[in-house]
């Protein structure tokens, strides 16, 4: 299957000249990684490109190179092909969808279990720990990996394995990042870039959040109700979470976040068993299995009642499941 859909890529990209190239909204390293990665892919095959996203890039990944290129307004008409990447729903491009339909054909390259199978070629591996792990390959059979590209891909891979430690991390992920680190990259100087970002406001924020930290009574599900969240140009949401793994026990961590009087941003995290982004999608969301997310439109406290009643119900049922028998 992935050797099918390679070839359908690559020859698509040979056969094209023009690209668009996108990702899905509220970026992070793996979509900024990817797209980059494969902007400087289509530029070494001396192919027109042009990276087209919903949203500015946050300053933490400024130090991405040529992160400059990337656009927020498109005046182009017509495109060979858009290249979108690491998003599992057109509808989560934002504005960009309305251009899709400039170009002749869409080349879907995602790694999220919810995605929807939107594009003309999917390639979707729900396996794979990052889309960068994914564009990755096709470097390889392009044979047109540097250092800037082997910066961008390291970058995807680190941010979207938390680091190396989510399930999805596998001998494949350390493969690559091996691979990648023969460009005389710096993790520890990407981990600053992306990590090393709160101020004394932040760690206040942080610790009345898991000061309020509530639980279900048999302490497998843990949520927080945020009332005053405030996007930055970085996102405290993994800080948060981190910290909340910490916890001994626990199986589902959830945050709510209130983005006005009617809709309610809700993140979810598991640490084995549950998947999460069955969940999210009873909610109209998606994701990974342990790392998933929805929007609601209601109120903060009729949101978190719905979605804790039924995670609750969830959890129980897939505990009698898999209840050895005696």
């Amino acid at each position: 299957m992935r050797k099918n859909l390679l070839k359908k890529i690559i020859d698509k990209i040979n056969k094209s000249k023009n690209f668009m190239i996108t990702a899905h909204m509220n970026l992070e390293g793996d979509a900024l990684g990817s797209e980059l990665a494969m902007y400087l892919l289509l530029k070494k095959l001396k192919k027109k490109a042009v990276i087209y996203n919903n949203d500015p890039t946050p300053g933490i990944y400024h130090f991405l190179p040529f992160s400059r290129v990337i656009k927020n307004e498109i005046k182009q008409e017509k495109f060979d092909a858009a290249m979108v990447l690491d998003c599992s729903d057109s509808s989560r491009t934002g504005k960009v969808k309305d251009d899709l339909g400039k170009a002749a054909s869409i080349i879907n390259i995602d790694h999220h279990i919810s995605n929807t199978y939107f594009g003309d070629i999917n390639w979707v591996e729900p396996g794979a720990g990052s889309a960068a792990q994914m564009i990755y390959l096709l470097c390889e059979k392009f044979k047109v990996m540097d250092k800037n590209i082997a910066l961008c891909l390291y970058t995807g891979i680190f941010t979207d394995t938390g680091n190396f430690t989510y399930a999805s991390t596998d001998w494949e992920t350390h493969r690559i990042a091996s691979q990648l680190m023969k460009y005389n990259l710096h993790p520890h100087a990407i981990y600053c870039n992306i990590h090393s970002l709160c101020i004394p406001s932040d760690l206040c924020f942080i610790g009345k959040i898991i000061s309020s930290l509530k639980f279900d009574s048999r302490k497998r599900i843990c949520w927080a109700t945020i009332n005053e969240w405030k996007d930055k140009n970085y996102d405290l949401t993994e800080v948060i979470f981190s910290t909340m793994r910490l916890l001994k026990g626990v199986e589902v961590f959830i945050l709510f976040k209130k983005i006005d009087k009617n809709r309610t941003r809700v993140n979810f995290r598991s640490c084995s068993r549950v998947d999460v982004n069955r969940i999210a999608k009873f909610f109209g969301g998606g994701g990974h299995k342990r790392a998933s997310g929805t929007t609601v439109n209601d109120s903060l406290e009729i949101t978190a009642r719905k979605v804790i009643s039924f995670t609750k119900r969830y959890t129980d049922n897939l505990s009698q499941k898999i209840r050895p028998r005696i």
